[in-house]
């Protein structure tokens, strides 16, 4: 029975800790991002726990082991992390404002919060085989059971977490749940432990008295009114990819993911193109204005489909989005409405578009962000694909997150450079106006590429700009000269990307 129950302990604690750092991800990205520097100090840390945990486990077996003692390993990180939700928003506040950096923010949160739970976990594993090894010789297999079971907690832990529980929890429900898995398994089987009556009897009271108050904490935190009707957030929720948030004020709705601001839908005119940068994407009609197949990557809101669907409707629209929340959020909140010339298909950009037999006179590339970018979207593989899918003269226009020059053009530069490799001609538009900002700031930057060999003037430009009514291009004919630059500056400090080698996040944080 002993033996049985070792398996058990742990199983379970490889499961909480591994289901601890996949919901960590998401305690970090509204305010650190989702960049490979926010999953890289996550899994530094834990491996730094399990070192140090494993390390301390030993130590402790060797003086005067006990089941009893091995519960309180279990229930003391238990309290910790139960009680980590009341802890992290505050502190994830204090760490953005005084802003460590890139690289150290995720760091130090993921330290905070993970280290010392991860630490005590860690401890377990040495110390079950402690008490499972019966003779010398039965050691290794026995320590070889454990550490399997331990694995195999974790991948299920990886796997129940990642693929359902953080869809339907949430991310404070699950790690009160995790909290209260470990304390109450330390409390149920507490009178198993093989301990002195004197001292178990007030341990027992006192791990009772934790565990009510634990679950009664959950309960009511659980069932707390949700506070949406004062703060005007009409949603939030996590999906597979996002923190997903939409909240409204008296002119506008605004869509979230993370930290970042994706769309805004006017309440007075839910087809109008609030954000500016959506105005400086629709540029691409003035390259191909008889363009009659769009591919838009990335859906957001919908503001840019819902534009083209009223300003054309008899241009055909697909619209690639990797997650199914968003397509459900824009149908929902966003006044999104799909017919026979606009369909939504919830799948990988790339992927649909390696499977369409469609060609499109536009590709319209909305999937970047802030913090991070999906870098299979940014390659000289993905860029050769879309290029094969487009028609002759067929253009592809790509919403860059960075500068223009400086330090914080360097993905700009990086993107425009991959695309010369493929497209005779590359456009630059930086969609903020030159009084509110300069070339050196991240901004939204429209990469423009086609197949045609002849260049446009930024005259020729602006006259085409003119024909099209308002509303779908920039307010001033003149701002879109302004935003223009010739691609033409150096580009030695940053490579063409591949799908071997795209180091995105570094060319965003430089």
């Amino acid at each position: 029975m002993t033996r049985l129950l070792l398996n058990l302990i742990v199983f379970v604690s490889g499961a909480v800790l591994m289901a601890l750092e996949i919901v960590g991800s998401r305690v970090l990205a509204p305010h650190f991002g989702n960049s490979i520097f926010v999953w890289g100090s996550l899994i530094s840390v834990v491996l730094a726990a399990l070192s140090i945990g494993y390390y301390w486990g030993g130590w402790l077996s060797e003086r005067d082991p006990s089941f009893a003692r091995l519960l309180v390993l279990l229930m003391v990180p238990g309290g910790m992390i139960f009680f980590l939700p009341f802890i992290y928003p505050p502190v994830n506040n204090w760490i953005a404002s005084a802003d460590f950096g890139n690289r150290l923010n995720p760091l130090i949160a993921s330290t905070l919060y993970f280290l010392l739970p991860g630490v005590f976990l860690g401890t377990v594993s040495p110390y079950a085989i402690r008490l499972a090894a019966t003779t010398l010789s039965t050691v290794g297999s026995t320590a070889g059971t454990l550490y399997a079971l331990s694995t195999c907690g974790s991948i299920f832990g990886t796997l129940f977490t990642a693929f359902y529980l953080i869809p339907i929890l949430g991310v404070r429900n699950i790690i009160h749940t995790l909290g209260i898995t470990l304390v109450l398994m330390s409390v149920v089987l507490w009178p198993l432990a093989r301990a002195r009556a004197a001292t178990r009897a007030p341990a027992v009271t006192a791990a009772r008295t934790l565990s009510t108050l634990l679950i009664v904490a959950a309960i009511s935190i659980i069932g707390e009114p949700q506070a949406w009707a004062w703060t005007k957030t009409l949603l939030e929720k996590d999906s597979f990819y996002h923190r997903i948030r939409v909240e409204e004020d008296r002119e506008a709705r605004y869509l979230y993911f993370d930290r970042t601001l994706q769309s805004a839908m006017s309440l007075e005119d839910p087809t109008a193109l609030r954000l500016i940068y959506s105005r400086y994407t629709s540029l691409g009609w003035v390259f191909k204005p008889d363009g009659q197949k769009v591919l838009i990557i990335g859906l957001g809101g919908g503001s840019i489909p819902k534009r083209y669907q009223k300003d054309f409707p008899s241009v055909e629209i697909d619209v690639a989005e990797i997650d199914p929340e968003v397509v459900q959020v824009a149908r929902k909140y966003f006044a999104l409405k799909e017919g026979k010339n606009l369909r939504v298909h919830a799948q990988d950009g790339r992927q649909f578009l390696a499977r369409t037999a469609n060609r499109y006179d536009q590709i319209l590339l909305d999937a970047y962000y802030t913090d991070a970018i999906p870098f299979h979207l940014t390659t000289r593989e993905f860029f050769q694909l879309a290029e094969r899918k487009l028609t002759p003269n067929g253009i592809l226009v790509a919403n860059v997150i960075g500068a223009v020059t400086g330090p914080g053009g360097k993905i700009t530069r990086s993107v425009v450079k991959t695309l010369r490799d493929i497209f005779p001609q590359i456009y630059l538009f930086a969609s903020r106006k030159p009084e509110n900002v300069s070339l050196d700031t991240v901004q939204n930057v429209i990469v423009v590429a086609t197949k045609e060999k002849r260049r446009l003037g930024i005259r020729e430009i602006q006259k085409r700009a003119a024909s099209f009514g308002g509303g779908l291009l920039p307010d001033s004919i003149r701002d879109i000269a302004s935003a223009y630059h010739e691609p033409s500056g150096p580009d030695s400090d940053v490579p063409v990307l591949t799908d071997d080698y795209a180091p995105t996040d570094n060319l965003l944080h430089p």
